[in-house]
C-alpha cells in the first residue's frame, strides 16, 4: 500500500490481519478519530515505513499481534496517544529512524497548547511497549512530546533502546518522570542517547 491520503476517517486508518510480507510506505494519514495503522491477528513480516502520521486523537502504528516487523524512517506530528504501542501480543520489533514531534518549528510551536478544539491542541507521544519482549528502539528523535519518549509497562524483556535523540519531553506530565522510563525490563539496554532533562511539571 503505497501512495494514499487516509484523512478524517471517523474510526482507524488501515487495519491489517492475518498477513505477511508486506509493506505500507510512503502514505499520509490523518486527522483519523481511532488509530492510524493496526497490525493485528498473527501478522508478521511487515515494513511500515516512510509514512507521515499526523494529528490523531487516537493511538500512531498499534502492534497488537505482529511479530518481526520493522516501523521505520516515519514522521508520527500531533499524535495525542501513543505514536507507536507493542502490545503483550507483539515481539521481535524494530523501530528505527523515526521522527516524534509535536508543531514546534524554532522558537514557537504552532498550534496553540490550550485550545478548547482537541484537535488543535499541541501534542506529541512516544513509543509505548506494554509486556513485549525482543524491541529494538534506536536512531529515532523524540521532540516536544507530552510524557516521556519510551516507556514501559508489564513486564517487558530484551529491549535494546540505543542511540536516540530526546529533547523537550514531559510536558504534560503531573510528576517528574525519566525521559526514558523502561521500569524492570529484564535483560534489556538502554545506552548512548543524547538525552535533555525533561520539564519539571
Amino acid at each position: 500500500m503505497s501512495g494514499n491520503n487516509v484523512d478524517d476517517h471517523l474510526r482507524h486508518g488501515v487495519v491489517i490481519e492475518n498477513t505477511y510480507g508486506s509493506v505500507l510506505s510512503g502514505n499520509m494519514i490523518e486527522e483519523c478519530n481511532g488509530t492510524a495503522i493496526i497490525l493485528d491477528r498473527d501478522c508478521y513480516g511487515i515494513t511500515i515505513s516512510a509514512n507521515v502520521i499526523a494529528h490523531h486523537l487516537g493511538g500512531g502504528v498499534d502492534l497488537r499481534d505482529a511479530w518481526g516487523c520493522a516501523v521505520s524512517a516515519n514522521t508520527f506530528t500531533l499524535v495525542h496517544t501513543n505514536s507507536i504501542a507493542v502490545g503483550p501480543d507483539s515481539g521481535r520489533i524494530t523501530i528505527t529512524g523515526n521522527n516524534f514531534c509535536n508543531s514546534y518549528v524554532g522558537g514557537k510551536d504552532r498550534r496553540l497548547k490550550d485550545s478548547p478544539q482537541p484537535m488543535s491542541r499541541d501534542a506529541g507521544t512516544g513509543v509505548f511497549l506494554k509486556a513485549t519482549t525482543d524491541v529494538v528502539v534506536s536512531g529515532n528523535t523524540f521532540s516536544g512530546l507530552d510524557g516521556p519518549a519510551v516507556w514501559t509497562e508489564g513486564e517487558c524483556r530484551r529491549l535494546l533502546i540505543s542511540n536516540n535523540i530526546v529533547t523537550d519531553v514531559g510536558r504534560r506530565q503531573t510528576e517528574k518522570k525519566p525521559a526514558i522510563d523502561i521500569g524492570e525490563a529484564k535483560e534489556s539496554v538502554v545506552k548512548d542517547n543524547i538525552v535533555s532533562e525533561p520539564r519539571t511539571p
